[in-house]
């Protein structure tokens, strides 16, 4: 591996796949990071003395020098695997929530299996920046992890939005104001990292898109409501202090600016 690969913060240290995985027994654990996710069959992983069952749309993650075992239980017990490591790599996990070797559940596997597919194309045909592109994989791979992963069987969409309602409550009444990630976490006891995955897998946006959704109906109300107050005023009643941001953000979302979308509507009374 070339110097340059071993100073990124995080790469890529072998990579492979079994289309019926024989049994794995590390009572000292494996030198680096490992994610593995089944395709096809089922097995049984242990680490500690914890048991847990892996199948399609299933992956687990394990840490270095941690004493696992793994073998199958319904064959072939296909799985894809990668192993990395990185002077990064531990902070990444640790700042994308996956702090611990665990099983998740996945709610687009194939996503993740793209990344390692991505990697086994970019080894076969090298060049000088491949372990650069394969860097970003790993990256890409594990941001999809914490983006569709789940550690407990993924909820239907109602409940998913049953767990949410407090947080969306909130929004609706608060919009306003600043609202900051911790605070709605605090909601659910929940870390802000947490909250982001929860608004992913349950409405395919993140807590500020959200928001932003809020403020920009509501001011679509309020410049229909109020003809004769100013794009600032509004601006502020909905909770952008800056009235060029919130002109930046309603063309985004709407195509025109709020002095426009105004204009027409009321015209077309």
């Amino acid at each position: 591996m070339a110097d340059l690969e071993r100073r990124l913060p995080v790469y890529m240290t072998s990579l492979g796949g079994w289309i019926n995985q024989p049994p794995i027994e590390r009572p000292h654990g494996f030198n680096d990071f490992q994610w593995l996710q089944t395709t096809s069959g089922k097995g049984l992983l242990r680490i500690s003395d914890r048991e847990m069952t892996v199948s399609p749309g299933q992956g687990f993650l394990l840490l270095p020098n941690e004493a696992h075992a793994y073998r199958p239980l319904v064959e072939p017990w296909g799985l894809r695997w990668i192993t990395f490591s990185g002077n990064h790599a531990a902070q990444i996990l640790k700042d994308l929530d996956l702090f611990k070797s665990e099983v998740f559940y996945l709610s687009n596997p194939d996503g993740t299996l793209k990344h390692l597919q991505e990697m086994i194309l970019l080894q076969s045909n090298p060049h000088p920046s491949t372990g650069l592109e394969v860097s970003a994989e790993v990256y890409a791979l594990l941001l999809d992890v914490y983006r569709y992963g789940s550690r407990t069987e993924l909820r239907s969409r109602k409940q998913q939005m049953d767990v949410l309602a407090p947080v969306l409550r909130y929004m609706e009444q608060h919009y306003s104001r600043l609202i900051t990630l911790a605070e709605l976490a605090g909601l659910l006891q929940v870390s802000p990292q947490h909250i982001c995955v929860l608004f992913q897998q349950s409405l395919g946006v993140r807590p500020i898109e959200y928001l932003t959704r809020i403020r920009i109906r509501k001011a679509k109300e309020l410049l229909l409501l109020q003809p004769d107050a100013e794009v600032k005023s509004i601006s502020v009643q909905v909770g952008y202090e800056h009235p060029s941001y919130f002109i930046k953000m309603f063309k985004r979302q709407e195509g025109l600016t709020p002095t426009a979308f105004r204009s027409i509507r009321l015209n077309a009374f």
